[in-house]
């Protein structure tokens, strides 16, 4: 049996957007200074820094990490894989620019820094969001809120803005 051209229209575009989807926006984001990206297996523990005076790209992965934020604004993200390992913990302390925090994956420990531009993605898994100024903003899902701590964030989103 042949399939419709209209059926086969349809799954040629489901098959293009959907990666796309599945995809972060980068609108709002500082420009990459410094890339540092945990590459390495599940169950190894890792430690990354950002370069103070950078805008840096700090990435975790499968292995429970530490990410240490720098002071002119970072995108940060607990683990930068779209699926895999969910047993894995990520400490964020990041630095006092405009930062852009994903928490993801894994169980969270995040500090924001005191920017009030700061925005924290908070959609999968659990943790405790230490919000270090009031008008910063976590953006979070009604599904996922249940599964976090908010610690003096006064701002909570449901809308995503895409970034």
């Amino acid at each position: 049996m042949a399939a419709s051209p209209a059926l086969l229209a349809a799954l040629l575009a489901f098959a293009v957007a959907g990666p796309a989807l599945a995809m972060t926006s980068h609108a709002g984001w500082p420009p990459d200074e410094h890339l540092v990206m945990d590459k390495g297996p599940a169950g190894r523990a890792n430690t990354l820094v950002g370069v103070p005076g950078r805008h840096n790209y700090l990435l975790g992965g499968y292995g429970d990490d530490t990410i240490y934020g720098s002071d002119s604004g970072d995108v940060i993200w607990g683990d930068y894989h779209p699926t895999g390992e969910s047993r894995q913990t990520a400490v964020i302390h990041a630095g006092n620019g405009r930062n852009f925090i994903y928490a993801n994956d894994t169980f969270n420990y995040v500090w924001t820094g005191a920017n009030p531009a700061t925005v924290v993605h908070a959609h999968e898994n659990s943790g405790v969001i230490h919000c270090q100024n009031p008008h910063q903003i976590v953006y979070t899902s009604h599904h996922a809120l249940p599964h976090y701590r908010l610690d003096g964030c006064k701002r909570v989103s449901f809308y995503s803005v895409g970034y």
